[in-house]
């Protein structure tokens, strides 16, 4: 017995809004379909997130349906469940025609039984448990759901739902706490390792798009928890090699962030890679403009040709940089896709620790920025009452200012008004802040 074991292909994407995403979304479905042809698998698992939205466009449909029709032609089954992108808030979704097409089938909890060559059902009170077979192998699985609808009263629902046979395999699409380190779902997880129903012989798993392993070894169930990951890099946390330039250069392939499915045997899962576009994560360090453009030049030789490439620049220059000011630098590198993430700093603030906050603001306010604060902290819906005390507290402000600091201030702001409203031909004379005030 063989079987694919593939998940997140997000078809439809197109990433960064760039179409070409949108073909290599595709590609790597396509190329992970041909793959378990050529390995001679006798049916493939599909845990979820086939699609990036739930109702994809119409050129997502046909693309799917004939990447489809290549194992439907070879007779090969295709069981599958729905992701948190693939679910509707009804109990219909884009699978349902899919399965009409006689493309997949899907598995989980249904209002109506399905019995087919591949699909047996099991009443469970006023619904029914759909569950995929292939001889003498039962395929179990649910779609995705939240926290909140698979533990009741600290309960697992699962537990009560599932129970697992010698070859019986359950297909999951959420994030298990256990495995969701380094990922976006480190605290944010749908399940605890020990809600996890037990009996399985394997436990094939979406959601997570980092390629993760849990032998049974470790986990003390009856089998192996994978999560093969994202068909294609959908993040700079998935990005296939990270260049760090601060003193000097460092490259690095990360191996952990290779792309692709499973193929189990005999529920012995064995990883197989599938190519992907190179995607760089790069953060260049540096403190002045200059610096920072030369470093840039530096790592050309270290990409590849038609990759992506997102830059960090981090460091303290003097009046701060603007990332449109490097574009220039990657225009003929011959890249798919760039762009800059800002972190430069123009100046160093120190903040004393032993000074209060009342202490620090005297420092850095002035005794009217102070006031004019305070004036401004009413409540919005009662700013128009208090409009006009603001205006008489501030034309009051101009014609008697409260320090000598202030009156020197508003003196030097006179004399640059009266030189630039200082008419250059004839013209009626412009209105100072008093008049402006005055209008109201």
């Amino acid at each position: 017995m063989k079987f694919a074991h593939i998940a997140d292909a997000h078809l439809g994407r197109e990433q960064f809004q760039q179409p070409f995403r949108y073909r290599d979304y595709l590609n790597a479905f396509r190329q992970a379909i041909e793959k378990s042809i050529d390995e001679r698998v006798d049916f493939i698992l599909l845990a979820g997130d086939l699609f990036h939205v739930s109702k994809p466009s119409p050129k997502a449909i046909r693309d799917a349906v004939e990447i489809l029709s290549l194992v439907k032609k070879k007779n090969i089954p295709v069981f599958a469940i729905e992701g948190n992108h693939d679910k509707t808030i009804r109990e219909t979704s884009i699978y349902d025609l899919l399965e009409h097409l006689g493309l997949i089938y899907t598995v989980g909890i249904k209002k109506t039984p399905r019995e087919s060559e591949f699909q047996k059902s099991v009443k469970k009170g006023n619904l029914y448990l759909v569950y995929g077979v292939f001889g003498d192998i039962e395929i179990y699985g649910l779609r995705h759901n939240n926290r909140w609808q698979l533990i009741k009263n600290g309960r697992s629902i699962l537990k009560s739902i599932f129970r697992g046979g010698s070859n019986s395999v359950l297909m999951l699409h959420q994030a298990i706490d256990y495995l969701a380190e380094g990922t976006p779902y480190k605290d944010a997880f749908d399940l605890k390792l020990s809600e996890i129903p037990e009996g399985f012989r394997y436990y094939a798993l979406g959601h997570i798009h980092m390629k993760k392993e849990l032998r049974k070894e470790e986990s003390g169930l009856s089998g192996d928890i994978i999560y093969p990951g994202s068909l294609e890099r959908t993040e700079i946390r998935e990005a296939s090699h990270k260049i760090t330039y601060d003193r000097r250069i460092s490259v690095k392939k990360l191996e952990e962030n290779i792309k692709g499915f499973y193929v189990v045997e005999d529920f012995e899962p064995r990883f197989v890679e599938i190519e992907t576009r190179p995607f760089y994560n790069v953060l260049i360090k540096g403190n002045s403009k200059i610096e920072l453009r030369n470093k840039i030049s530096d790592i050309r030789e270290h990409v590849e040709k038609d990759s992506i490439v997102l830059i960090t620049l981090e460091g303290v220059v003097k009046g701060g940089v603007h990332v449109s000011e490097f574009y220039d630098l990657l225009k003929d590198w011959d890249l798919s896709y760039y762009n800059f993430n800002n972190r430069v700093s123009s100046e160093v603030v120190g903040i004393d620790p032993t000074k209060t906050v009342d202490e620090l603001l005297n420092e850095i306010l002035s005794d009217f920025e102070r006031d004019l604060f305070l004036q401004l902290a009413n409540d919005p819906r009662k700013f128009s009452e208090e409009l006009d005390n603001f205006i008489d507290w501030l034309m009051g402000v101009y014609k008697h200012p409260k320090s000598s600091r202030e009156a020197r201030i508003i003196e030097e702001e006179n004399k640059e008004r009266q030189k630039e409203d200082k008419p250059k031909v004839k013209g009626p004379k412009a209105k100072t802040i008093d008049a402006w005030l005055g209008m109201r």
